[in-house]
C-alpha cells in the first residue's frame, strides 16, 4: 500500500478512534454504564494504536521534527513521566493510593453487609431502614439481604441504595 492510500485511511481512522476512546473514557469516568462501553473502550483502543501508528508512518517527517523542538520534547516528557508514575504508584481504586482505606472501601463494606447490620451502623432499626428504602421506591424482601442485593433486585445502581439509606437525595 502506498503512502497516499495510507494517508487517506490513517487520519480519518485516528479521528474516529480518538472519538471512540475519549467518549467512552469520559463515560467510564462518570460511571455512565451504557451498553458495552467498557469493553469497547478496552478492546477498541487497539484500533487507536493501529490508527496512530499508521498516522505516524505517513507523517514521519513532520512527526520527527517535534523531537528537535524543546517545548514539544518537554510536553512529551511530561506525559512520559505521568505514564511512569501511573505504573509505579501502588493503589487500589476501592482502597485509595498506597492501599489505605477510603470512602470506596467503606461504601463496599456497607453495600455487602446484611441489612440488619447496616441498620445498626446507621442508628436505625431494620424495619425503619426497610421502610426508608421503600419510601425511596426500592422493593425490599428480607431484613437479611444486603444493599447490593437490593440494588440488583431493583435493577438500580448500588450507590443509589446506599444514598437512600444515608438520607442523601
Amino acid at each position: 500500500m502506498d503512502t497516499t492510500t495510507l494517508r487517506r485511511w490513517a487520519t480519518p481512522m485516528t479521528i474516529g478512534a480518538f472519538m471512540l476512546i475519549s467518549i467512552t473514557g469520559v463515560m467510564m469516568f462518570f460511571h455512565i454504564e451504557l451498553g458495552i462501553i467498557k469493553v469497547a473502550h478496552e478492546w477498541l483502543s487497539w484500533l487507536m494504536l493501529l490508527a496512530v501508528g499508521l498516522h505516524v508512518v505517513v507523517n514521519w517527517r513532520a512527526f520527527s521534527r517535534y523531537f528537535s523542538q524543546k517545548p514539544a520534547v518537554a510536553v512529551i516528557g511530561v506525559f512520559a513521566l505521568l505514564l511512569l508514575a501511573a505504573m509505579l504508584i501502588q493503589g487500589d481504586e476501592r482502597r485509595g493510593p498506597q492501599g489505605r482505606g477510603g470512602p470506596m472501601q467503606a461504601a463496599q463494606v456497607l453495600l455487602t453487609a446484611p441489612l440488619d447490620k447496616v441498620a445498626d451502623i446507621t442508628g436505625n432499626t431494620p424495619d425503619s431502614l426497610r421502610a426508608k428504602l421503600q419510601e425511596k421506591g426500592f422493593a425490599v424482601d428480607a431484613a437479611a439481604t444486603s444493599l447490593d442485593a437490593i440494588a440488583k433486585q431493583n435493577q438500580r445502581n448500588p450507590m443509589e441504595v446506599l444514598n437512600g439509606v444515608m438520607g442523601a437525595q
